[in-house]
């Protein structure tokens, strides 16, 4: 696995200010329907102006046609949603960092196993499977067809359950750091939340076309048996911050909000372990949900996290 930083990108990147671009024919974009104004649909299009070689590049190779979930316009508004300030500039260099990432590291590939595994989120790769077995998840929510619009919501949100409190962080950090591992390296790590994330947004893009709403996702985090244990320093600095880099890098706006249901007493702890490798748009995505004994399916079930 090989990242590709943002910043190598913003130095590749010719500057090009508002004027400018203002002053240029802009070109059109296909999901004028999700953005929330005019504004924005304007910034979308000078984002794709700025990007015109790059995504002249997608479609001589027809990959707008075979991926649309991935290098759509659709796309190109999650990345430009990732600053409040909608910079167009920063936001070009952050989808030319995407698509070097992709290309260098072969996600298409992994893309093209989602189609194999008819968005089951269950990957047919045996190391990603060694890998899934250390995470339990329930994606049984964002898979239901769905017939209309949550009531009152401006966006279509969909939840996904993540049993934290039991992920076995310790198993997989020796897998990966076993000198002469047959089993799981950091790749196959990695491309196991590649492919959830691919399964995910092609999932939420099929949604948005549907009902002609951004989707997204909310995570519902069970903490629930969690101990400090998870949290040693090897999987802190080897494992998770090059996954929490990743998907925060080249997965924006996947995630409306982060439920955190039934904090231990040690989440102050692993709040500080944690927090330093998120961004700030992340850390305000998260909410703490205190008075709640329920299950995880509970939660959900009862919508209260349609806040």
């Amino acid at each position: 696995w090989r990242p590709y930083s943002y910043e190598m990108a913003t130095k590749s990147s010719t500057i090009h200010n508002v004027q400018y671009l203002n002053s240029l024919d802009l070109p059109p974009i296909d999901c004028g329907w999700a953005c929330v104004s005019n504004t924005e649909q304007i910034q979308l299009q000078q984002m794709k102006l700025l990007l015109r070689s790059e995504l002249k590049m997608i479609t001589d190779v027809n990959l707008h046609e075979k991926y649309p979930d991935v290098y759509s316009d659709l796309r190109l508004l999650r990345f430009l949603r990732k600053s409040k300030d909608r910079d167009v500039t920063s936001a070009a260099a952050r989808y030319r960092s995407f698509m070097q990432w992709r290309e260098q590291n072969e996600v298409d590939s992994i893309r093209d196993m989602v189609e194999d595994c008819n968005g089951s989120f269950t990957p047919t790769a045996v190391r990603l499977q060694t890998v899934a077995a250390h995470f339990p998840m329930n994606f049984d929510y964002l898979v239901q067809e769905t017939d209309e619009l949550n009531e009152g919501d401006k966006s279509l949100v969909k939840p996904a359950i993540l049993n934290v409190g039991e992920f076995d962080t310790r198993g997989i950090t020796e897998k990966i750091l076993a000198s002469n591992s047959d089993d799981v390296e950091l790749e196959d790590f990695l491309n196991y939340w590649i492919f959830l994330y691919e399964s995910i947004h092609l999932r939420l893009y099929q949604q948005s076309l549907q009902f002609g709403q951004m989707t997204f996702l909310d995570e519902v985090c069970d903490l629930s048996g969690l101990s400090l244990q998870q949290f040693s320093p090897l999987f802190v600095t080897k494992v998770m911050s090059p996954w929490l880099k990743m998907t925060q890098a080249y997965y924006p706006e996947t995630t409306r909000r982060i439920y955190i249901l039934h904090p231990p007493a040690i989440i102050k702890v692993a709040w500080k372990l944690v927090t330093p490798l998120l961004s700030q748009g992340t850390i305000d995505k998260i909410r703490f949900v205190r008075k709640f004994d329920g299950s995880a399916n509970d939660f959900v079930e009862s919508a209260s996290w349609l806040d």
